[in-house]
């Protein structure tokens, strides 16, 4: 898997590090953390995209569309995932990242849109 980490978890390691950085510098509301979801959305997707092409000298060659579904569909779940992480990390550890249900909708939305973004510039770009 040394493949996919070179060639596809890049982005998502770089999100990582930005939010860390601006959100340290600038403070995570109400710009920073916004834009790091979306951001980390579109990360997820091309993950997923790239991860779906790599695996497929395993699998099988799967269809753009197939692509484009398991990109947007893990990247919902990574998204649903980290909001419970932040909740956990609240209630067991008194953590202040997680701010209520509209602050956890609104990183879910922005990362659906991220990968919504990347999978329809992806398209038109018509990449294989």
């Amino acid at each position: 898997m040394v493949g996919l980490a070179t060639v596809a978890a890049w982005p998502g390691i770089a999100v990582l590090l930005l939010h860390g950085i601006l959100g340290a510098w600038l403070g995570h509301e109400p710009y920073v953390d916004p834009v790091m979801h979306f951001s980390g959305g579109g990360a997820a997707a091309y993950f997923f995209w790239r991860g779906g092409l790599i695996a497929a000298r395993q699998i099988g060659t799967p269809t753009r569309l197939g692509l484009d579904l398991c990109a947007l569909g893990l990247t919902c779940m990574v998204a649903v995932f980290w909001e419970f992480a932040e909740y956990f990390v609240k209630v067991n550890f008194g953590s202040r990242m997680e701010r209520g249900l509209g602050n956890s909708l609104r990183d879910l939305a922005l990362g659906v849109t991220g990968a919504l973004t990347y999978i329809g510039v992806n398209r038109l770009r018509g990449r294989s």
